[in-house]
């Protein structure tokens, strides 16, 4: 057996090389206890007003999964170093730690309401023209061998994860397979990953595909057959089961930017699907998602992401305004915040709203009835009334 051999400066060939390794090998990752951690925040200038409540959280979420992850929008660089910008709170951080947590709860229940939408529409192309008894519509000759360069993608790998789901010995699979001597799709689905699912319908042949796109949008036949909405369709599927696999590993979801993306030919061809996708290459990240759920007919999905959205933009916001612009930018949305007010006039007392729009920084819109209208230029406008 081989004796191991430590790292020298000759192994590595470069002496640039050999103290970066050096570095490495001097930096510890030490355990802290939680008083530990509260004073090195503190250190950082982090305001922690509550220590009860900052140890609570600490001890059941860990200090990575908060201040690792949720730090970077409140530091600035000084002197070399990392630091906390004036006024950050540990409440603030953790108020965006649970804005997240939230929002990848629903991604991830937003997905498994398009997963079960997706095997549904997946199982009624399958039943409809091959029948219901696997060795018909799982026969290699009705579907297409895309070679790919890791084989458990393509056809044979993709057939043997189906075969092997309709061995499994879970209701209602077993059921129907003793019971009846078929597992029809609808019921193999139930076993199958939503990843297996979304690869088995890219190999459909043509006639399956645009009978699997006019289920899912909804569209004409000119528009099922379209090259570019057959490719959006299963690009967003991609996209989506990005972000289930990164909700359901607890990954961060906010500012998440995927890897796939819609690569069309020609937008255009696509404009009559949803007159939205002209901004097609302005989405990115959540936005992204949103905008391709929406073009669903099947809304739950998209609307699932909405609410909590709009929940927790609305609370967090409510605590920590100064996130509008930030929180605006990573979303890649315009996001208003209203508040109701009055304007005094000589002695009367006018309603009124402000409006706040992230990107617009320090700019009020102000919604004012009619008769303090006729009276605007007595009014400053690009600011907020006093009371």
């Amino acid at each position: 057996m081989n004796d191991w051999c430590p790292v020298t400066e000759k192994a590595l060939g470069f002496p640039w090389l050999f103290l970066f390794w050096r570095l490495l090998m001097d930096k510890k990752i030490e355990y802290s206890t939680i008083s530990e951690q509260i004073e090195l925040l503190r250190s950082k200038d982090l305001i922690i007003d509550d220590v009860d409540f900052a140890s609570e959280q600490l001890k059941q979420f860990g200090y990575y999964n908060i201040i690792n992850s949720y730090k970077a929008p409140y530091q600035k660089d000084s002197d070399g170093k990392k630091v906390f910008i004036p006024g950050t709170s540990f409440k603030q951080i953790f108020s965006l730690f649970t804005f997240d947590h939230t929002l990848r709860n629903a991604i991830m229940s937003s997905m498994l309401a398009l997963e079960e939408h997706i095997k549904a529409a997946a199982a009624e192309v399958l039943s409809q023209s091959f029948g219901t008894d696997q060795n018909n519509y799982l026969a290699w000759k009705n579907f297409r061998d895309r070679r790919r360069s890791q084989e458990r993608f393509g056809l044979k790998g993709t057939l043997e994860k189906l075969q092997k789901d309709l061995l499994s010995d879970k209701n209602p699979i077993k059921y129907y397979r003793e019971t009846y001597g078929i597992v029809p799709p609808w019921i193999l689905f139930k076993g199958s990953y939503f990843s297996t699912v979304v690869n088995f319908v890219r190999l459909f042949k043509e006639p399956q595909k645009k009978y699997f796109v006019k289920l899912l949008y909804n569209c004409s036949d000119e528009l099922c057959a379209n090259k570019d909405v057959k490719t959006l369709l299963f690009d967003t599927l991609s996209i989506c089961l990005e972000y289930r696999n990164l909700a359901a590993h607890g990954g961060r979801v906010y500012n998440y930017t995927p890897n796939a993306e819609v690569r069309l030919d020609d937008i255009s061809s696509v404009i009559p699907l949803d007159s939205s996708l002209s901004d097609l290459y302005s989405w990115h990240g959540l936005c992204l998602l949103l905008n391709l759920l929406d073009i669903f007919p099947y809304k739950e999905p998209r609307d699932i992401i909405d609410r909590a959205l709009t929940s927790e933009l609305n609370r967090h916001l409510d605590l920590y305004e100064r996130d509008l612009d930030f929180l605006g930018e990573v979303l890649n949305l315009n996001i208003f915040t209203e508040s109701d007010d009055c304007i005094l006039i000589e002695g009367k007392e006018y309603p009124i709203k402000t409006r706040k729009q992230s990107g617009i920084p320090g700019m009020f819109i102000v919604d004012a009835p009619e008769e303090l209208r006729e009276m605007w230029e007595t009014i400053p406008v690009d600011a907020p009334p006093d009371n």
